[in-house]
């Protein structure tokens, strides 16, 4: 059946009236998406995408938050074999005063000039242990000085990670050792091989500690850059698409303004009909 002529509702109208606002919005998409930069502006856009990215985003702040998080860890390893390193010179120092005391060319009275020094750094090995501190946290006052590292983003993600004591008692060369005689100074010689014996086995555990942590802030890097690239994929906008789309929106906003304007022209038709 045909259509007939009528004035009282421009179907043309309405339709072109449609395609226009349907064409209109796809351009405002597109300007939208081009000014952000990313395709999912509000969840209308693509509720699922939305979702996965807010948990991606979420993911890849708490990666480089872990990243930070071991690059710290690392200083304060740092820091710890630092102070060890000071003691170990210390503790080289007092070997060869006891090797010096114990020589029978010594008298006591001789052998307590160098007691002086070596009673001084004793006394300075306990004071660089007790001080040594990583934002003001003790890190070698005690036996053990234990800590955990939050390196990844979940709670699953923890390094724990003690250290030993750096006391002069801890390192077995506390006060009740002296080189004030021959028989002592001896003893003093044992008694420093086992301090170095112990610093070198706290300092080899540090020193692994921090290695591992060099490949895990290798890792969390890695996992962050592949997760910001998904998070890419899902919602930053692609300018050659969108780009295209806004052209193509331009084109057609264009022509349905020119066929509504055709469209809402033809009841005038009507008009010749009743001036025949």
């Amino acid at each position: 059946m045909g259509v007939g002529v009528v004035a009282n509702t421009n179907v043309a109208s309405i339709s072109s009236s449609r395609i226009l606002a349907t064409n209109r919005a796809s351009m405002e998409r597109a300007m939208e998406r081009l000014a952000s930069g990313k395709r999912i502006n509000s969840a209308s856009d693509d509720a699922a995408g939305m979702a996965v990215a807010a948990k991606i985003r979420a993911d890849v702040r708490s990666l480089d938050q872990a990243v930070r998080n071991a690059n710290d860890a690392v200083s304060l390893i740092n820091t710890y074999d630092g102070a060890a390193a000071e003691i170990e010179t210390m503790l080289v120092r007092m070997r060869e005063l006891a090797v010096q005391a114990s020589n029978g060319t010594y008298e006591n009275s001789d052998r307590s000039q160098a007691q002086l020094e070596f009673g001084y750094l004793q006394d300075e090995i306990d004071r660089i242990a007790n001080n040594t501190k990583f934002n003001r946290q003790a890190l070698a006052a005690s036996a053990s000085n234990a800590f955990q590292f939050q390196i990844g983003p979940t709670t699953a993600d923890i390094l724990s990670v003690s250290f030993d004591g750096l006391s002069a008692a801890a390192l077995s060369v506390s006060s009740g050792f002296t080189i004030s005689t021959q028989s002592a100074a001896l003893s003093a010689v044992s008694a420093v091989d086992n301090a170095l014996a112990n610093l070198a086995s706290a300092r080899s555990e540090a020193g692994s500690y921090s290695n591992r942590l060099s490949y895990t802030i290798n890792n969390l890097m890695s996992v962050s850059q592949r997760q910001k690239e998904a998070l890419s994929g899902i919602e930053d906008a692609d300018y050659a698409a969108e780009s295209a789309n806004l052209a193509r929106g331009s084109v057609l906003a264009q022509a349905g303004t020119a066929m509504l304007a055709q469209a809402n022209a033809l009841p005038q038709y009507v008009l010749a009909l009743i001036r025949t």
